[in-house]
């Protein structure tokens, strides 16, 4: 390609009559490159070479590696060989594998007997499109153990991996599996076992959503604002008696200067009145007051739209494995899994159950207050509308412990299988570290999930969006307003009643008199 590019560049320098030909060309010669950088070319569906293999029967379909691994040491003793020879090392070569069915990582149909995809599918095809390494008519696809039939994985794996050189599916690289001479791949997956709860979220109960509107402040600081309005009425009633003489009532029953003083302090809170200080030290502290006035306002206003909304409260049947072995709860496991074993000599005193019919409904439906589940196929499940149509689902504290998952094949030095696997893993581990596996794990997720749930354990169960006001969290505010104006129009009437009696409607000779005019007052 670069050469070809020179040679145009080359003649369009020297003939000038050649520019346009040579520069359709360089077109042509770049464009198929520019396009596959921009939009990588979507999985070809492919029939697999062996449809008739069937699991536990003795295939045989496994190759010797010994003489590829020998000419490449050899080559490596007689001159430099670097990393990417290594992996070329299997150029032209097949290599048998077989696929456990799992419909979160395998896209295989039943009808025709070919393989459209899936996370593993994919980036195996990618690892031997680098490799250069033949797999698609060497190819058997297995179903999964069945446990009523006494089937385990641990079973399937050894017979598998007796049979193929390469098995693909979600395993989990447990010490036991290791100590049996099964050999994992780089690490494609997250199989770190962990406890999935059904989250409940109560409701909190009316009166808590009815004042919801004093959740801003805490009930300290509402007790010092109102002591802040005792203490500013009292400062500005000393620093201007007469002024709080002017604003007085007169008559019998007519409220002392402290009282108009504190009345003026808390109207001025909420707006509904203002100070009209006179002298230079009263003007001072109004002005402070009133600072003081805007910063609280602003505090609760800012809290106002986050606390105005009261969340339920999340909780789970059991906190953590030691919270089920106190409360005597089961946890549901599969029963020959992978984590079977290791729940049993890890927790001898939790109580497991193994549900003949596996599913989340074990959890919905009180058998069992948790169920073991690897990491990364929960991350899939959580966001499939069919396993978790409420959102009410999510992982309970941190994983028990942390295990990879990968392809696995055996070690043996009869085959030199290592050697296969220690090309594969090492081709896997460029293609992580140039973002192809963390790319295809997000495409996996987007064509598998058709749900929005929260990621945080806190969140589990409610929506992304935030809520929209309702009429249960703001009517404690209108309620509030309704029995003050009741209370006024009451005052009002009882106010009006005694007027007349003494020859003055209203009152109103008395609510607008100002000693300071020199008008009569009309009654």
């Amino acid at each position: 390609l670069f050469r070809s590019v020179g040679c145009c560049v080359a003649r369009t320098r020297r003939s000038p009559v050649m520019r346009p030909r040579n520069m359709a060309l360089l077109v042509l010669l770049l464009a198929p490159g520019l396009a596959a950088a921009e939009k990588p070319k979507p999985f070809t569906p492919f029939q697999i070479g062996w449809p008739d293999d069937k699991k536990f029967k003795p295939n045989n379909r496994k190759n010797s590696w010994c003489e590829v691994e020998q000419k490449f040491w050899q080559n490596r003793t007689t001159g430099s060989t670097s990393s990417s020879k290594f992996r070329q090392s299997l150029v032209g070569k097949t290599v048998s594998v077989v696929i456990l069915r799992n419909p979160s990582y395998v896209f295989y149909d039943d009808d025709t007997g070919s393989i459209s995809g899936g996370y593993l599918v994919e980036v195996f095809e990618e690892v031997s499109k680098r490799t250069g390494i033949n797999w698609h008519h060497s190819t058997a696809f297995s179903e999964m153990p069945d446990s009523s039939k006494g089937e385990s994985y641990d079973s399937w794996i050894e017979w598998a991996i007796d049979n193929y050189d390469v098995v693909l599916g979600d395993f989990a690289a447990t010490a036991s599996r290791q100590g049996q001479g099964i050999r994992f791949g780089f690490p494609l997956l997250d199989e770190s076992p962990s406890l999935v709860a059904q989250v409940k979220v109560q409701e909190p109960p009316w009166y808590i959503k009815l004042f919801s509107w004093v959740r801003p402040f805490s009930g300290s600081l509402w007790a010092l604002i109102f002591l802040f309005f005792v203490f500013t009425g009292f400062v500005f009633s000393i620093l201007e008696p007469e002024k709080s003489v002017l604003y007085k009532e007169e008559g019998a029953g007519a409220p002392s200067p402290f009282e108009h003083s504190l009345w003026l302090t808390i109207a001025s809170f909420t707006c509904g009145e203002k100070f009209k200080p006179y002298s230079r030290p009263a003007k001072l502290f109004v002005l402070s007051w009133t600072f003081t006035v805007s910063l609280i306002g602003a505090s609760y206003t800012a809290n106002l739209a986050s606390l105005l909304v009261v969340e339920g409260t999340k909780s789970t049947a059991i906190a953590s494995v030691e919270d089920a072995i106190a409360k005597n709860l089961a946890i549901c496991v599969w029963k020959g899994g992978a984590y079977d074993k290791f729940m049993q000599d890890r927790y001898p005193d939790l109580a497991l159950k193994y549900p003949k019919n596996w599913g989340y409904h074990n959890v919905r439906n009180g058998n069992c207050a948790a169920i073991v589940k690897d990491h990364t196929l929960f991350l899939i499940d959580k966001g499939i509308e069919r396993y978790n149509p409420n959102c009410d689902l999510d992982i309970v504290g941190l994983p028990l412990i942390e295990v990879h998952g990968s392809l696995v094949s055996k070690s043996e030095s009869h085959f030199c299988s290592d050697f296969l696997m220690d090309v594969l893993s090492a081709t896997m581990h460029d293609m992580y570290n140039d973002g192809f596996i963390a790319a295809a794990k997000e495409n996996m997720y987007k064509k598998l999930h058709d749900l929005t749930c929260s990621n945080t354990v806190e969140g589990a169960g409610a929506s992304s969006d935030p809520k929209s006001l309702a009429i249960g969290q703001t009517g404690g505010i209108f309620a509030g307003h309704i029995c003050v104006s009741l209370l006024c129009v009451l005052w009002h009437f009882v106010r009006s009643r005694k007027s007349i009696g003494s020859g003055d409607p209203g009152g109103l000779s008395r609510d607008t008199y100002d000693p300071l005019s020199t008008e009569t007052p009309r009654a």
